[in-house]
């Protein structure tokens, strides 16, 4: 066989055990239209990857986060608990390191973490009374 040939036969091999595994579970426990939700689902969305949204109990979020607060994200069969929007939306990030949400390089990731805290420090309050007015 040529280069090619054995390049492509490797490359099917490879695609093959890849869809055979089975994906890791996720799911996101956060209160319903929660906004501190949407940079994960939005993260999420652009990275392909699955996030089941749980029916939110406070109670529960309470127990599974040190800080008392949702989002919560459970992670795969482990039960790994992540949480705090922006840590969460950064995990799922870079859970797909081809789609480069995280930058290919440390430029790349310093000027991703540069808008997010832009975001994080400039818009969330803003958007917070946009989106929630006092009523």
């Amino acid at each position: 066989k040529d280069r090619t040939e054995q390049f492509t036969s490797r490359r099917e091999k490879v695609q093959t055990k890849l869809t055979i595994m089975p994906s890791p579970s996720y799911t996101l426990h956060a209160p319903p239209g929660a906004f501190r939700a949407f940079p994960i689902l939005i993260a999420a969305e652009y990275n392909g990857v699955t996030v089941d949204v749980a029916d939110y109990n406070a109670a529960a979020v309470t127990a599974m986060s040190p800080s008392g607060k949702a989002p919560v994200l459970v992670c795969g069969d482990d039960g790994t608990k992540l949480f705090g929007s922006t840590s969460v939306a950064r995990y799922i990030a870079g859970i797909r390191q081809d789609t480069n949400l995280m930058g290919s390089t440390l430029v790349d990731a310093a000027q991703v973490d540069q808008w997010v805290d832009f975001a994080s420090q400039t818009l969330d309050l803003p958007c917070t009374i946009w989106f929630y007015p006092v009523r």
